[in-house]
């Protein structure tokens, strides 16, 4: 199985060192136009491979167009600029590729809505990288909520902060903490719950980052969700949290209480008597969803051998997208907005 990587940046090497581990592939094939770029992305992902002690599929690289490498190609992960990647794949989803792709497809809604009905018709094969859906934590945590250990739904409490602060050159491109961050949180509670959510109402500030201030943005925020069961969460942000990586999510009903992100490496430290502290805390998303990560590639592998399906089509950040519309809308006007 020959796995493509189009777009060479932090998260497509990771992507291409994972596809090269993952059962089942014979090469990885790295796609670019610079031809040095190439070779150090190359020499990059080598090093990474070898420090695995692991065995793995090789690497090769080409400077062909994309759509020229597509026909010989198995598979492709798309991992490129945000603005490219609407464009991206309708080319790959015209050629009947399976394609994994980095989110978002689209920044507003309607706009995902139109590009979704139109990849969705052409029966091919898509993940959308929510990796949250392919973490065995959260795929657990689903499963509490099914099989009804959970009982009705009270409550729901998510915190998502980055141990490590955001380039300030990406701030004015990130269409605020609310899309780029707290995206995931908003696409994993609804997939989680099973509950839609009805309303949205934010609070925020900027006490770490004074560039955030420019940009109608915040560095630390709260969002109060309002599902259509009457339950209520929230989901709290932290564009800097020097205590380690944190991203946790908490499910109250009824019946049961259950928790993802809780354990020795969550940068929690309890004051109570003899319980110890964090054994080693979390760096930044990448190491803290690592076995989210290796779990996509995974699937991604198994869905291009027809063994399983899309757990995150196109049309699947539809309900994130309008959750984090409104949740920057309400923060900037400053009073809840109900979602139709």
């Amino acid at each position: 199985m020959r796995i493509g990587v189009y777009g060479l940046g932090r998260i497509g090497l990771m992507h291409a060192r994972n596809a090269a581990l993952a059962a089942g592939v014979t090469e990885v094939v790295l796609i670019g136009r610079d031809a040095r770029r190439l070779e150090i992305a190359r020499a990059g992902v080598q090093s990474m491979l070898d420090e695995t002690g692991r065995e793995f599929a090789p690497l090769s690289s080409t400077t062909a167009p994309l759509t020229e490498v597509l026909p010989s190609l198995d598979g492709v992960i798309v991992a490129t600029a945000t603005a490219t990647h609407a464009d991206l794949a309708r080319v790959v989803a015209a050629s009947g590729t399976p394609l994994l792709i980095e989110k978002p497809l689209a920044l507003d809604a309607d706009e995902l809505q139109r590009l979704s009905d139109e990849l969705e018709a052409t029966g091919t094969a898509i993940m959308v990288a929510f990796q949250r859906r392919y973490d065995p934590g959260y795929q657990g945590l689903r499963q509490r909520v099914q099989d009804g250990q959970v009982g009705p739904l009270r409550t729901v409490t998510a915190h998502n902060y980055d141990r490590h602060p955001l380039r300030l050159e990406y701030i004015p491109d990130s269409r605020g903490m609310w899309i780029d961050l707290l995206v995931h949180d908003f696409d994993v509670i609804g997939w989680v719950t099973g509950d839609d959510v009805v309303e949205v109402s934010t609070i925020g500030s900027v006490l770490d980052e004074p560039t955030y201030a420019q940009y109608q943005d915040a560095d630390t925020c709260i969002v109060l969700l309002r599902f259509a069961s009457g339950a209520v969460g929230t989901v709290a942000g932290l564009r800097r949290s020097e205590a380690g990586q944190d991203c946790r999510l908490e499910i109250v009903g009824s019946r049961g209480a259950f928790a993802v992100g809780i354990g020795p490496h969550a940068p929690l430290t309890s004051t109570e008597p003899d319980i110890p502290a964090p054994v080693r805390v979390f760096d930044d998303f990448e190491d803290r969803f690592a076995p989210a990560f290796r779990a996509e590639m995974d699937h991604f592998v198994r869905m291009v051998r027809g063994e399983a399906v899309s757990l995150t089509p196109p049309s699947a950040g539809l309900a994130a997208t309008r959750i984090a519309a409104a949740a920057a809308e309400s923060f900037r006007a400053g009073h809840p907005v109900a979602l139709g």
